[in-house]
């Protein structure tokens, strides 16, 4: 295993602390970087890392020079996803199309993350436009395995303990599976809660910008200073949250091995005195089963490429030519009911979640573990993926293993309650561990 602790709020406690040196902690990334990422690579390679890093460094002792009160990310690293514009950096987003046809002007997180002090560490490895590509990322708790898609690099290098944050991005499943195949936490807030300006989209009306940190405690520091408006919310009613789980195929798509920890957490809840409650849902199996959210996705995605694609279709990857080429025969009209019925989905689960009385619902993160890197899987939509749909935010917390890989635990809450999300997560996290046999 090729992991390192690393915290961001014992790091961001340090930042006020006398003698605390922006060069040191610069010094121990680097040492790390030259360590790990030969094993991991997890960063798309620049030519010259260090002169990129030095040069952040420098702005940042310009900007404060003397004692006056550090930004709450003075110095720390921060990896971001290769479709985040960023300035002085080019964006690639995994293709081999020229970097002066993608790069564009820096959006408001990025923007937001440097004037809180970061220091980006680099870009992180994605698949090609995060659909679908090879990638050289690998597991840092097994190599032979992969880290999932599409934001492989971000969870690789926080779970390496390379840098404690790193932003990544979602549509069907890219924050959640490679959070829950690497044993990190990974957040996906709801739709549109983070702005998306600066990001280069697979499918606008999916897309959704995410983060990973080591803890929850971390990810919660992240929040707070990373998403708008965001409110600390405090559970004042001293009940135990509701859980709910979704009754019909959704449940059926894990492997009987995960299955087995799945029930076994759910058991050790209901011994604790919390209330789980099997629901049927507002959305028909095929939904979940089929491919009308690929076909939506794929539509999108060759809207969003027509004129690049008419004129470097040859510069594209196999699997994203192939889809694009299936997106440009989906007609508008389905787009249009699919947006719709995101729309509805929406309303009905947060009008279910009141009905039944519901705080959260729960599943696996993911049907299995991480595969194999020979076995050209970055992960499953299956669980992730309907609430995505929705909006709704998502966490993964990793507190399952079977052998010696990880299994996250998903949490979902209501559309636009992303601060209700994690204060009930931070109250049922420290019932859920379970390790596997091999662990």
């Amino acid at each position: 295993m090729l992991i390192h602790k690393v915290s961001l709020t014992e790091m961001m406690n340090r930042i006020h602390n006398p003698g605390y040196s922006l060069g040191n902690v610069l010094d121990l990334y680097l040492e790390r970087l030259g360590q790990l990422e030969p094993h991991i690579h997890a960063f798309v390679p620049e030519i010259d890392a260090k002169l990129h890093l030095d040069l952040e460094q420098e702005e940042l002792l310009r900007s404060y020079s003397g004692e006056e009160m550090k930004p709450p990310l003075f110095g720390i690293p921060v990896a971001v996803k290769d479709l985040l514009h960023v300035d002085g950096l080019p964006t690639r987003a995994g293709s081999q199309l020229s970097a002066e046809l993608l790069t564009g002007a820096q959006g408001s997180l990025v923007t937001k993350l440097r004037a809180l002090g970061a220091l980006i560490a680099g870009k992180t490895v994605t698949e090609e436009f995060a659909y679908n590509g090879p990638i050289a990322t690998r597991n840092p708790h097994h190599t032979g395995h992969t880290p999932g898609g599409s934001s492989a690099g971000s969870a690789a290098a926080v779970a390496a303990g390379l840098c404690p944050l790193a932003v990544g991005t979602q549509t069907l499943r890219s924050v959640i599976a490679p959070a829950s195949f690497c044993g990190v936490v990974g957040f996906k807030p709801s739709y549109g809660r983070v702005p998306l300006d600066g990001v280069l989209l697979l499918s606008p009306s999916f897309d959704t910008i995410g983060f990973f940190t080591q803890d929850l405690a971390d990810m919660e520091a992240a929040a707070a200073l990373l998403v708008p408006d965001w409110t600390a919310h405090s559970v004042e009613d001293p009940r135990r949250p509701v859980l709910g789980i979704p009754k019909g195929v959704y449940m059926e798509l894990m492997s009987g091995e995960v299955k087995a920890v799945f029930e076994a957490q759910i058991a050790g809840l209901e011994r604790l005195g919390y209330e789980v409650r099997y629901v049927k849902m507002p959305w028909e199996d095929e939904l979940i089963y089929g491919n009308a959210m690929l076909r939506f996705i794929e539509g999108e995605l060759a809207r969003g490429h027509e004129h690049m694609f008419a004129e470097h279709r040859a510069d594209y990857g196999v699997p994203v030519q192939e889809a694009i080429l299936r997106g440009q025969q989906i007609p508008e009209e389905e787009l249009e009911q699919c947006r719709r019925l995101q729309g509805t989905l929406r309303r009905d689960l947060k009008e279910l979640m009141t009905q039944e009385g519901i705080d959260l619902w729960v599943s696996p993160a993911q049907g299995g573990t991480a595969p194999k890197v020979e076995d050209h899987n970055t992960g499953w939509s299956g669980m992730p993926a309907v609430w995505g749909f929705a909006g709704c935010p998502s966490v993964s917390l990793p507190v399952a293993t079977i052998g010696e890989l990880p299994l996250g635990f998903q949490c979902i809450g209501s559309y636009g309650e992303d601060e209700a999300l994690l204060a009930w997560v931070r109250e049922i996290g420290p019932h859920l561990n379970y390790k596997g046999t091999g662990a």
